[in-house]
């Protein structure tokens, strides 16, 4: 018997994936969502929503995801960038409303069991091969036991900076990646001392330093979200080994560190380190022989964190797409290939404003970091 044919695998787990699992879902195309089992963690590092996805969540049905209490709305942000003292920047000046500083871990979660209910199929495992025949993708995870073969007509690569699928089809010369940067983050989250009585402040804070910039929110729970952006290079040696470089690190800042000891936020182990890198795909969608694919949130295109894209733009793609998988069943290219013009110009958007950015701290033009990126 000759194996089912879906209209759409979506292969990597995470937000873009299980929102454009349930986008096409809602839009009646029959979906296989192959991913990696889903494991829940105390936190994941990742939670700033800029307001622009807020009308995105609205055109996905997903408004209501953020209405947890684990969830807060972000107002304003300080910044220390370009002078020593700090600046607010409001957001109560945006139309679509205020920012989220989000539970990553609950977000991911919420999404996950509402695309797991709505798939035709889920398959836990990772994609170890892909092949065209005929107009349609064949496709075999890595499961030894019980290697699992999905066939579809349109594929989606939503497995994030490891870009699983699109590098497989770069071995195929059909995309080709691109790195600017290697910047990295280290990262950690810290709690308040069990007998402390202060009632810290909700905010967001970024700070830039000689060798990088740190980034620090209090999430909902009370814990103090703090990230230190560099490149790999220069962070210090056995940094998330070493528990007293990481507080010698802290204590170069001026703001956070006071936020630190002022709201009596425990540092009680080192942080871990992971790629916060600007990587794009070239081109992000389109046709590899007969069949159609497109790349999703960061398998399309990553960001610096200091834009705050990140998440924002893996909800917008991921309700892109319905219509173009529509467009694309009727034998339309317009619409993907309208998507891949898209990312294209939203990367180089996006390369001018984080140029700008970097360029408006002349403190430190002289040391390498920033050196990196004038």
């Amino acid at each position: 018997m000759a194996p089912f044919v879906y209209d759409v695998a979506v292969v990597g787990g995470g937000l873009s994936g299980a929102a454009a699992t349930i986008a096409l879902k809602q839009a009646g195309y029959s979906v296989v969502w192959i991913r990696p089992k889903f494991e829940v963690t105390d936190y994941k590092v990742g939670e700033s929503l800029a307001p622009a996805a807020n009308p995105i969540l609205a055109e996905l049905n997903l408004s209501h995801l953020l209405q947890s209490h684990k969830h807060r709305q972000s107002n304003a942000t300080f910044t220390a960038w370009g002078q020593t003292e700090l600046v607010e920047r409001n957001s109560a000046i945006h139309l679509e409303g205020a920012g989220h500083i989000i539970n990553r871990v609950t977000l991911e979660t919420d999404l996950n069991m509402k695309a797991t209910n709505v798939a035709d199929r889920v398959v836990e495992a990772r994609l170890s091969d892909v092949s065209e025949r005929n107009g349609v993708w064949l496709l075999l995870t890595n499961n030894v036991d019980d290697p699992h073969r999905v066939s579809a007509r349109f594929i989606i690569d939503a497995t994030g900076r490891s870009q699983i699928l699109s590098k497989k089809l770069a071995h195929l010369n059909i995309t080709k990646t691109k790195t600017n940067d290697h910047l990295v983050a280290a990262y950690a989250f810290l709690k308040q001392r069990v007998d402390s009585n202060v009632i810290p402040t909700q905010a967001t804070l970024i700070e830039s330093v000689d060798s990088g910039w740190w980034y620090a929110s209090l999430l909902a729970n009370g814990a103090l979200s703090v990230n230190f952006y560099s490149d790999p290079d220069l962070m210090p040696k056995g940094l998330t080994d070493d528990i007293a470089t990481w507080r010698n690190l802290i204590n170069q800042t001026e703001h956070i560190s006071f936020w630190i000891k002022d709201a009596e936020f425990e540092i009680d182990s080192p942080p871990k380190i992971t790629s916060a890198a600007t990587r794009w795909l070239t081109p992000a969608a389109g046709t590899a022989y007969k069949a159609g694919w497109m790349a999703i949130g960061d398998a399309a295109a990553s960001f610096d964190p200091l834009s705050a894209h990140g998440m924002t733009t893996a909800f917008w793609a991921a309700a892109q797409c319905p219509k173009i998988v529509e467009s694309y069943l009727a034998n339309d290219y317009s619409a993907l290939q309208k998507y891949a013009d898209a990312v294209k110009k939203g990367r180089k958007n996006y390369l001018l404003q984080r140029n700008a950015m970097y360029s408006y701290e002349k403190r430190f033009r002289n040391n390498i970091f920033w050196k990196r990126r004038f």
